[in-house]
This record gives structure tokens, C-alpha cells and sequence, in this order.
């Protein structure tokens, strides 16, 4: 059905409001072609158009939020400099994963993610360890989130109170009351989560706008030699260039989150690349430079944990200024989480609905009433909720279980991006897309999985060459875990349950090899 079969009166279209129609109307069409190719069932309401997920991906990544409250490690590895330096370049040889990514969403647009492309003798076990791993990962990523928030409210206390006795459980409990939240918006506030999301964009936009003015025009500022010329070997590594491409790891957690809109893919009319990436890096470049030229090593001192709260109050000479700033990263962090835990809950959803969990014909169900997957959100919040447990304990498992997250991340990235590298050389064409990378697809897509192998390296390295218990790197033990468990569950008759995403895939064209 092409749109030009579509006419008005005297065979054009009358008005505006009739191409708008008309336009819905198409993109409804091929999202059930696409998802009747999938051999899936439309069951999610698609509530997010353009603007709305576009919002959705700009307050998901936040980028330059993220770069004020998570960038210290990356600051302290590679000094001003190289911290800006391995920002730049991290930005750049990371965009071919988000562009290959694309290509892969607009193939199979489902909340599950991409594993069509494998040789048929292997594609039910690596979508199964991928699946694992894709969903550990953003479940993690929703815990970070979540727990930064907590975090971040008790820095806020202490700046009101100096004498406040700031205790683990004291964090806990304010991540429960946060996962709560973002539990309430994704189910009961589902319906509306796509219109918030517009209003959250708005406030995200002021908030950049607000801590770009106050940190030029009333903090105290670095020269430009210091800022641009420190290129520090801040770990200690016995190479400097080698300590500094270290600052990897925290440069990359900054920019990750773009494939969110894939997990939402069935839920977004006329899904497609957009913008949000650049528009991200872009916008996090600039404020590091703004960040980097208000840093002093002192402020990692300060009593709340958090070096942006000393740098605020270095520009605002004030605990009510502070706060005022302090509260908008706070409201940005949570949605930012909230969203993520969107995202993850549609992961699982899928997941689930391809038979990969235990449990899985309750978790793929979805509320006919409230058209989301009500289960999957609530072991979300359940994840949360029990692995912020662990920092009662010990921070450094509770950190090391945060590193996992870019492991597995880029793991299935690695799974994903090699299988369609495959796909290309050796397999049947690609099916129709309504985006794709043309010609360039291949070298692309080769780019992009060498990159992820490099950055692998780097993210699965120790915080110092001296390691101890504090400073293990404990997100590759944990990785392995994962990996057994999933492996254990398999054999043992997960693959029995398991379909795999393509088992139900509509044949078009045979594999000749």
C-alpha cells in the first residue's frame, strides 16, 4: 500500500489533518508487517511518536548530568586533558556500534533486541547467552541509576546538616523509595510516560542551560593551558598514554544508552535512528570542557562524596545555591533511571516471551488494562531493590556489579555485530529495512566490532596496576558467573523452553552454507 493510493476529494488529499492520517495509517501497516515477519504479536500500545521518544533517549542517556555526578574516575585517570581527549575519541569510534545498531532495530523492530542474523546451526544458543547478558546489563544500568539518586539525596542532606551521621542503610532506603517511583510511572503512569517524557525534555534543556551559565560566569575557572595540557598518568600505570586510555571505561559509561529506544521499538510509531547520540556527545563534550575548567583535585574531597557538590558551592558561596543545582541533577539522574528501567522491563518482556527465563509465561505477560508487561517492571524494581542490598555490606561488590554492566553490554554488542558481519558475507541478503547503512554497511559493521573488542579490553582491566581488594576490578568474575549460571540453566533444560527470537522469524531466502 504505497500513499499515493490514498485520495480526497477530486483526488487529493484535503487537508492537513488527512496526510496526518493517512501517514499514521502507513507506519501502523508496516509496523504489523514488520512484527507479523517476526512471527510476534503487536501486544504494547505504541504510545511514543517522534517527539516523545526522542525526549525518552535524550533523558535516558543525559549525557551531560552523567558527566557532573560519574566522571571523577575518568578526571582522576587521565587528568583535565586526557580526560577530554579519550571523551572525543570514545565518541567517535563508538558511533559505528550505535549506527549498526540502527541498522539491526530497523530489521527487527522488537523490544527484544536483534539475533535473526546468525547461521541457523547457532543462532537459538547465542541469542540465548545474549539475551542473558543484554538483560543483566540494563537491569544493572537501572540500579546505577537508581542508586546514584539515593546517593546523591544524602550528599544533599549533609549539606544542610554537617553533622548528619551519614550511614549505608540511610542510601538503601532512598534507592527503595526511588525504584518505587519509577515502578508507579511505568505501570499505573505508563499511559502518560510518553507525554511526561516531553516535560522532563523541557526541564533537562533548562537544567543544561542553568549549569552551563552559573559554572562560566560564577565559578572560579583553570586556565586553558591547565585544562587542555593536563595529560595525567593519574593510577599510576607504567605507561602514561596507557593510563590514559584507562579513562576508557568512564568515558564510555557517559555515552552507552542509545539503543534504549530499540527495547521501546514496539511501543514508537515509525521507529527509526534519530538524533539523540550526537545531540548526547555533543552536548556532554561542551560541559566537560565547562566541568574540566571549574575541577580542582581538592573538591574530591569533599565531605559528600560527590566533587560537583564542592564545585557548586565554589561558584554559588552558598548551601541553598548548591542545593537548587544539586536537586536538578537529582530529578534528571531518577528519570534517567526511570526510563532505563523502561527499557530493561521490555528487555525481560521479550526475554520472556521468547522462553528465555524461568517463569517466562507470567513475565511475557502483558496487562490488558494498562497494556505493559506488569511482571517484567516489577522484577526490575525487584533487581534494584536487592542488589543496592549489597552496598550495605561491601561498596566495592556493590561497584563491581555496576562494571558488569559495560561488560555484558558490549558482550552482546560483540554477539550482535559479529553474527551480522556473518550475515553479510556468507548469508542470504538482509530482509527489506526501512534504514540502513547501504554499501558502507560492511566496513561499518566490521569497525564496529573490532572497536567493541578494544574497549573490552580496557573495561575489564583493574582501577590500578597495584591491585587490591579495594581497587579488584571484580565486573569479569561476576561476567563469568553470569555466564555459568546461564549456561548451567540451559543445559539443564532451558532449552527446552527456549524458541529462540527466530525460531519464529518468516523465511526469506535459505542459507547456502
Amino acid at each position: 500500500m504505497e500513499l499515493d493510493e490514498y485520495h480526497g476529494k477530486n483526488g487529493v488529499l484535503d487537508d492537513v489533518s488527512e496526510v496526518h492520517d493517512v501517514q499514521r495509517q502507513y507506519n501502523d501497516m508496516m509496523d504489523r508487517i514488520d512484527m507479523d515477519r517476526l512471527g510476534k504479536k503487536q501486544e504494547l500500545k505504541r504510545n511514543f511518536r517522534l517527539i516523545s521518544i526522542f525526549s525518552f533517549m535524550c533523558v535516558a542517556m543525559s549525557t551531560w548530568v552523567f558527566v557532573i555526578n560519574a566522571s571523577t574516575s575518568g578526571l582522576a585517570a587521565g587528568g583535565t586533558g586526557g580526560f577530554i581527549a579519550v571523551y572525543i575519541g570514545s565518541s567517535i569510534v563508538y558511533f559505528p556500534i550505535v549506527l549498526s545498531l540502527a541498522e539491526m532495530a530497523s530489521i527487527a523492530p522488537t523490544a527484544g533486541g536483534q539475533a535473526e542474523f546468525a547461521h541457523p546451526r547457532v543462532q537459538k544458543f547465542t541469542s540465548y547467552i545474549a539475551g542473558w547478558l543484554l538483560t543483566l546489563s540494563w537491569l544493572c544500568g537501572v540500579t546505577s541509576g537508581m542508586f546514584l539518586s539515593g546517593q546523591m539525596v544524602q550528599g544533599a542532606i549533609l549539606i544542610s546538616n554537617e553533622n548528619f551521621d551519614a550511614q549505608p542503610y540511610q542510601v538503601w532506603c532512598l534507592v527503595l523509595a526511588f525504584a518505587a517511583s519509577g515502578l508507579f510511572l511505568n505501570t499505573i503512569g505508563a499511559r502518560h510516560l510518553a507525554l511526561l517524557e516531553v516535560f522532563v525534555a523541557a526541564f533537562f534543556v533548562l537544567g543544561y542551560a542553568v549549569n552551563i551559565i552559573v559554572l562560566w560566569v560564577m565559578s572560579p575557572k583553570n586556565s586553558a593551558t591547565e585544562v587542555f595540557g593536563s595529560f595525567d598518568n593519574g593510577n599510576g600505570w607504567s605507561s602514561t598514554g596507557f593510563g590514559i586510555l584507562t579513562a576508557q571505561t568512564a568515558a564510555l559509561y557517559l555515552i552507552i544508552g542509545s539503543d534504549g529506544a530499540a527495547h521501546m521499538a514496539e511501543e514508537v510509531r515509525n521507529f527509526g535512528p534519530s538524533g539523540t547520540y550526537l545531540i548526547g556527545t555533543i552536548s556532554g563534550l561542551v560541559m566537560i570542557i565547562t566541568f574540566c575548567f571549574c575541577f580542582t583535585t581538592d573538591t574530591l574531597s569533599s565531605p559528600t562524596g560527590f566533587a560537583f557538590m564542592a564545585i557548586y558551592r565554589n561558584a554559588t558561596g552558598s548551601n541553598s545555591g548548591t542545593l537548587a543545582l544539586t536537586a536538578i541533577l537529582i530529578v534528571l539522574t531518577f528519570f534517567s533511571a526511570t526510563n532505563f528501567m523502561a527499557s530493561a522491563s521490555r528487555q525481560t518482556y521479550a526475554f520472556a516471551r521468547d522462553g528465555g527465563l524461568p517463569f517466562s509465561a507470567q513475565i511475557s505477560k502483558v496487562s490488558q488494562r494498562l497494556n505493559v508487561p506488569i511482571l517484567a517492571c516489577i522484577i526490575a524494581f525487584a533487581f534494584v531493590v536487592l542488589l543496592s542490598l549489597i552496598a550495605l555490606g561491601s561498596y566495592v561488590a556493590f561497584y563491581a556489579i555496576i562494571s558488569l554492566q559495560l561488560i555484558a553490554l558490549f558482550f552482546t554488542y560483540e554477539v550482535a555485530i559479529g553474527t551480522l558481519i556473518y550475515r553479510r558475507l556468507r548469508g542470504p541478503p538482509l530482509p527489506e529495512r526501512r534504514w540502513s547503512l547501504g554499501r558502507a554497511g560492511l566496513i561499518i559493521n566490521i569497525f564496529a566490532f573490532v572497536y567493541g573488542l578494544f574497549a573490552l579490553a580496557f573495561i575489564v582491566l583493574p582501577s590500578t596496576p597495584t591491585v587490591t581488594g579495594a581497587t579488584m576490578n571484580w565486573g569479569p568474575v561476576m561476567f563469568a558467573g553470569v555466564m555459568i549460571f546461564a549456561l548451567v540453566y540451559y543445559f539443564a533444560g532451558g532449552h527446552k523452553t527456549y524458541l529462540g527470537p527466530v525460531k519464529l522469524v518468516k523465511s526469506e531466502g535459505g542459507w547456502s552454507r
